[in-house]
Order: C-alpha cells, then structure tokens, then sequence
C-alpha cells in the first residue's frame, strides 16, 4: 500500500511495473473515482522527441471507443512526469491465467476475437499497437472465471506506432 500523492491522484497501491513504468490503483479527487493510472519515468518526459510522440500516441488512444480497448480519461504532465489515467479493470492478465493451466481452444477464439476487434478499431485510427502478448490482455474477474468465460481488454498502447 501507498498513499503517495500525484496532482489530483492519491495513489493506493502499485498494480505494476514494466519497462514504460508503473500502473497505480488511484483515487482521482477531481472526478472522485478510482482510476487506474500509469507513470512513466523522468527521463522519458525530458526526452522531447519522446514527449511529442506521447502527447501524439496518447490523444490518438484516447479517441478510441471500441469496448476491448481500456478508455482513456486524461493524459498529460505532473510535476514533470508524464501519466495516462484510465480505466482500472478488476481482473488478471491473460499471461497470468495462462500460468495456471491450459484454457479451452473455445476460451482461446473468444478472448482472440475480443483482441481482433480492439486492434481494428485501432489500426482504423491509424494506431499499431506493436507490443500485443498475453500480459497485455486483461481478462475481467478472477483468473479461474477469466480462464472460462468473460470480458478482454487490450491495454498498454505504450509504444504503440
């Protein structure tokens, strides 16, 4: 647990870390919900070929409105730190469900199709994802429930093209 402050964000706990930075379970105080809230590292933001292609990627992300794809609520800068704040899923990557045991082929058509979409409606925005792999794919529920039957988000379009 934390209760690090971030701008408008308290943040709750880290939900994970990865090479473009940290996911945070967060409390907005603006909008007075929980959001999930990714920050990258400081020397990203001072990297400005980096900063525009962010601020680019992240408003072309942001504008997209098929179900499969985690909205985006706002992206920008605090205190010289670059953040997405999105929608926090209550769930488990697919890599983690993959972990446990085999899913059925029925299971795996489902939760490929489900990704199939979300990665049309974004190549239709002219946005390529370039980094789709299981831990990418978040399964709404618990990961016994998520190995049978449910919701998939496509997520982490941070180094998208």
């Amino acid at each position: 647990m934390t209760s690090e402050r971030f701008g408008h964000y308290r943040f709750e706990s880290l939900i994970g870390r990865g090479g473009m930075g940290e996911v945070f379970r967060a409390w907005d105080e603006r909008r007075n919900r929980v959001v999930a809230v990714k920050r990258l590292p400081r020397q990203m933001a001072q990297d400005r070929e980096f900063r525009a292609r962010f601020q680019r990627e992240s408003a072309l992300a942001a504008k997209l409105r098929e179900p499969h794809i985690i909205p985006i609520h706002d992206y920008g800068e605090i205190d010289g730190l670059l953040y997405i704040d999105m929608r926090l899923v209550e769930g488990t990557d697919l890599a983690k469900v993959l972990k446990t045991g085999a899913i059925t082929p029925e299971r795996a058509v489902d939760i490929t199709s489900q990704v199939a979409d979300a990665l049309d409606a974004a190549h239709a925005e002219g946005l390529i994802h370039r980094d789709v792999k299981p831990s990418n794919i978040l399964l709404v529920g618990p990961p016994e429930r998520a190995a049978v039957r449910g919701f998939a988000y496509l997520a982490d379009f941070g180094i998208a093209s």
